[in-house]
């Protein structure tokens, strides 16, 4: 009975010693921070309705970067303030009817992060909402922003480098709404009825890598 009992002090004691020492390990990092740069892809930015059908104005695709804040608030769930820059040209489809010059693009968004299993290196998807300002650079042409509601999807993978930086690739997807067409569509089934679709949506992507530091 005495040998179970210091059997049962001394287990009492190593318990008592690893909670202790548990207690001293640092909390895990939850907030990192991102430099990001990639690329933009764009698409028309309204499409020509009326006289004006053969006239589209076309954004081309351009470099992007920016900055996330990223909040993990539980190992599999997250937090990202996203903002994001690109400059892309801007051009006419119809040469009777030119429109050069540049647009600025700034988004602004918030997402929702869903990781996978934590380790050294997690993939995970983001769904977010927010805002994309459009700013023109055009002779002739009112340059003052115009901010629109937007909305993003995407997936991408973090990293492990050491411990406290932290690498990541992603995609994404962002739909703007405007008040202009952006597109438009057609369909006729085979008892000769047809069908029209117009879009708003302004639709752009882009790829992106970056560096970030835990904290």
């Amino acid at each position: 009975m005495l040998r179970i009992s210091r059997i049962a002090a001394a287990f009492a004691v190593v318990v008592m010693l690893a909670a202790g020492a548990a207690g001293t390990l640092p909390a895990q990092k939850k907030v990192s921070l991102f430099a990001i740069g990639g690329y933009y892809i764009a698409s028309d930015l309204w499409a020509g309705v009326g006289a004006n059908t053969n006239n589209k104005v076309v954004l081309d695709d351009s470099p992007t970067f920016g900055g996330r804040l990223v909040f993990m608030s539980q190992p599999r769930f997250g937090v990202e303030l996203n903002y994001m820059r690109a400059v892309s040209n801007l051009h006419t489809t119809n040469p009777a009817k030119p429109l050069e010059g540049n647009v600025s693009l700034d988004q602004i968004d918030i997402s929702g992060l869903y990781a996978g299993y934590n380790g050294t290196g997690r993939g995970y998807l983001s769904l977010g909402l927010g805002t994309t300002a459009f700013t023109p650079h055009i002779q002739g042409v009112n340059g003052s922003s115009q901010w629109r509601f937007a909305w993003n999807v995407g997936v991408g993978f973090m990293a492990d480098v050491g411990k406290s930086m932290i690498a990541r690739v992603d995609g994404r997807y962002r739909g703007t709404t405007t008040n202009r067409q952006t597109g438009s569509s057609s369909y006729c089934d085979a008892f000769g009825n047809c069908y029209g679709y117009a879009s708003m949506v302004y639709s752009s992507g882009e790829v992106t890598a970056g560096l970030g530091f835990r904290f």
